[in-house]
This record gives structure tokens, sequence and C-alpha cells, in this order.
């Protein structure tokens, strides 16, 4: 089987290894980077509305946030929208009486927000992209900045518009 170091006598065992690795390489390649998956159907560009809830904030950020400002997911650096809407109330908290009852009372210091922001992105077949590359999720929590302020809050209404 094996002479001088040739399989079958004829083709080099080292030159057949490497003409394996390579084709698996390509193989690999192609699956890892190809497009098989058929199941996601991605539609053109559409105007997404979302809605991010940001919980006991200060005066401070509730003024920072103002209808017009472009938003920026805090991760990447990514425009996701523009502010259309800025809805808040006095914000409500827990607090424990002496008596051992908890109770939910007004912090007339804070404020609960609702920011609606509108982006350009695409609808696929189970999931929203804001400008094709941030995957917006209904209860998913979201760092966002705007020129003033930076905070937190959580997704909880999407739509197409």
């Amino acid at each position: 089987m094996f002479k001088d170091g040739k399989l079958f006598g004829k083709i080099n065992i080292v030159d057949l290894s490497v003409i394996i690795i390579i084709i698996l390489l390509i193989v690999g390649a192609t699956i890892k980077f190809g497009n098989f998956n058929s199941k996601t159907e991605e539609t053109e560009n559409q105007t997404i509305e979302y809605k991010l809830e940001i919980k006991n904030v200060r005066d401070y950020t509730l003024n920072a946030l103002v209808s017009g400002d472009a938003v920026y997911d805090s991760q990447t650096g990514i425009n996701i929208g523009t502010i259309t809407d800025v809805e808040y109330t006095t914000a409500k908290t827990y607090e424990g009486l002496i008596t051992g009852e908890i109770v939910l009372v007004e912090n007339p210091y804070k404020c609960d927000i609702v920011l609606t922001i509108e982006t350009p992105g695409t609808v696929e077949t189970d999931a929203y992209y804001a400008n094709k590359t941030i995957e917006l999720k209904i209860n998913s929590a979201k760092i966002i900045e705007t020129k003033y302020t930076k905070t937190s809050g959580t997704i909880s209404d999407i739509k197409v518009k």
C-alpha cells in the first residue's frame, strides 16, 4: 500500500493531506459565510416605531430627552432612531412603613418616562432590526445615549408604521 512514502506508489501522503485540508477549509467557509438560511426573509427598509420605558430617573434626565433628538445604542454607538414623543409620570416606589407594611408611594423627585422612537429598519420573520444591525425585542433592556444623557430602559412595544 505505501511505497517510498507514497500512497499506492503514486500519490505523496503529505500532498494528499494538504489537499484534503484545503477542501475542508473551503467547505467550512462556504457553510459558515454562505447564505443557507432560507427561514428568514428580509424585507426592505420600513419605519419601525418602538416605545422605551425608563423608570425612576431624575428631572435632569427627563429634560435631556427632547423630541427630535437622535438616539444611539450605548454599546455600539449606532443610531437606533429619533425621539418622536416623550411622556412622563411621577415615579412610584415601594416603601416599608414602621408597621411592617409595604406601600406604593409617589416620589416627587423622580419620574418614569416613556419614549416613542422611530427608526428605519428591517422586519424579518421573527425579529425587528434598527438600521439593519441592532435587534429590537419586547421586554429587552436597552442602554441608550443622546446628545445630553445616557440611560437605560425596557422596550415595551414595537410596531411597523
